[in-house]
Parts: structure tokens; sequence; C-alpha cells
């Protein structure tokens, strides 16, 4: 894989109370990640604006294809969260690579927090801890619960709290009923210096591939008319 110093970072994801729309550009140089823009947004549609934020956070950076300084690649986070976000951010990154002519790829926001993630479980000083659970809003009632085997959608209602002592994180955790034994930990939603750093690990091939497409959990709301769709117009 060639160079790639400029990563354009897309998130749309967050859900609920949590939820924003973010477009950073980010240089990897010498082994670091540096933020050089960033435009952010909070609310609920904000994800549906994520096109006119990645213009904004280019804009900042002084990156552009015109100036030869175009992202090297794109980086989008695929979920779990928001329907709507998520189909907006991963529609736009795509749209970001094919226009450019570079290459896309996702990133889970379990992902993107793993390595901070198992850092602290590493330097747990107590009991040691069996593995990390990040909990972020689904729709009402629900929460998604990624680990490092995948991502599930759990009813808070039919919460059972896991056996062992886990690593316990994200902007939803104070949703669940009855918490796992183990602690708590403040990270909630990646950086997008973190995501940069996992979209170009798999880029390289040090991850396996994952299109920028949504990991859809939960199956749609939207269900088809009872008597059938009508017909196409004649």
């Amino acid at each position: 894989m060639t160079d790639m110093r400029r990563i354009l970072v897309l998130d749309g994801s967050a859900a609920g109370e949590s939820a924003y729309g973010l477009a950073a550009c980010v240089e990897h140089k010498a082994g670091r990640y540096t933020l050089l823009s960033c435009s952010k947004v909070a609310g609920k549609q904000a994800a549906e604006g994520i096109a006119g934020l990645a213009h904004h956070a280019l804009d900042d950076a002084g990156w552009s294809k015109e100036a030869e300084t175009a992202p090297h690649c794109v980086a989008v986070v695929v979920g779990p969260g928001s329907f709507t976000g998520l189909r907006a951010s991963c529609a736009v990154a795509a749209g970001y690579a094919l226009g450019l002519g570079v290459p896309v790829t996702g990133v889970t926001r379990g992902e993107a927090l793993r390595p901070a993630l198992e850092q602290t479980i590493r330097e747990h000083s107590e009991q040691p801890l069996q593995g990390w659970l990040l909990v972020t809003a689904a729709r009402k009632g629900r929460v998604f619960i990624e680990t490092t085997e995948g991502v599930q959608a759990v009813s808070l209602a039919d919460w059972i709290p896991p056996s062992g002592v886990w690593l316990v994180a994200g902007d939803a955790v104070s949703l669940l009923p009855a918490m796992p034994e183990g602690e708590v930990s403040t990270l909630a939603m990646p950086d997008a210096e973190q995501i940069a750093q996992v979209a170009l690990a798999r880029l390289n091939g040090y991850l396996p591939p994952r299109d920028a497409l949504p990991v859809y959990v939960d199956p749609p709301e939207a269900k088809r008319p009872a008597g059938g769709l009508r017909s196409a117009p004649v």
C-alpha cells in the first residue's frame, strides 16, 4: 500500500441523546496522528448534514484535489448506531472516495476504541478483567453491545449481565438496569485520530477488510404493506 498521510474521517453513528455528526482531517506522519481540522455538530439530525461538515473540514485543513493535497483515503464509522446517520455518512464517504479515486474503509466504534480499552484492562491493578463491553444507544428500550466477538442488540427488559469481571464503556452504560461485575470506563466515542489509526491498519492489511457499509444489527422498522407494493406507473 502506498503512503497514505492524509485521512478524511467521517462519523455519523451516534444515536439518541449522544447523536452528532463529525468530519475531520487527520495527518499521519512519522508514526503520529495529528488532527488538522474537525467539524462537529450535535443533534439527532446532524449526521444528515455530514457532507457539509466534510466540506468545512477539508477547507479548514487546506486539502483539495486542485492543490494536490486531497485525502489519500477515507475512513467512516460504520456502526453500530443510528440507521439514518450510518446511511448518510457511508454514502458521503463513498462519494468522496469515488470522486478522489482513493480507497475507503469502514471502522466500528469498538474497533476504534479497542486499543484504549485494552490498555485500561492491562493497567487495571485490581482483579483481572475478562474483556470489554461497549454499550451504545439503540432504539428505545434497547442498546448495542459490542465486544471483540462482534455486535448484538439487547433489550433492556431482558438484559442479564454476563458472568465474569468486565470493563464496561460507552455512551449508554447508564441505561443498563444491572451492571456486570467489574470496572466502568469513561471511554464512550472514539476520536478522529483513533478512527484514522484503525483505518490505516486495515488498508495496510493488518486487520481484516471491512466495507464502508452500515453495520445493521436491528432489522429495519419500515415494513412492506400487507397488500404488497404498488405496481410501477405506466
